[in-house]
C-alpha cells in the first residue's frame, strides 16, 4: 500500500499532498485539490471519521470529481 504524505488534516486525518495526487492524475491542481479534499472530508464525516479508510475516501472523491469534470 502507498504511503500518504500529509499536506493537512481532514477530520483529524492526514490527506495526500498535491504532489502525490498529481501522480494519480496530473490535472489535479489548486481548486481541483480543494474540491477533492472537500469531497473526501464529507465521505469521512458520513462514516464517522473511523480510521483506516482515508486513502479510499480520497480516491473515491477524486474519481467522482473526475467524472463530474468529464461531463
Amino acid at each position: 500500500m502507498r504511503s500518504v504524505t500529509p499536506k493537512g488534516k481532514i477530520g483529524g486525518k492526514a490527506v495526500p499532498d498535491e504532489k502525490m495526487t498529481s501522480k494519480v492524475n496530473p490535472e489535479v491542481k489548486g481548486e481541483c485539490f480543494d474540491s477533492i479534499a472537500t469531497g473526501a472530508y464529507y465521505r469521512a464525516e458520513a462514516r464517522g471519521f473511523t480510521s483506516g479508510q482515508e486513502l479510499d475516501d480520497w480516491l473515491q472523491a477524486e474519481s467522482e470529481f473526475n467524472q463530474r469534470r468529464a461531463g
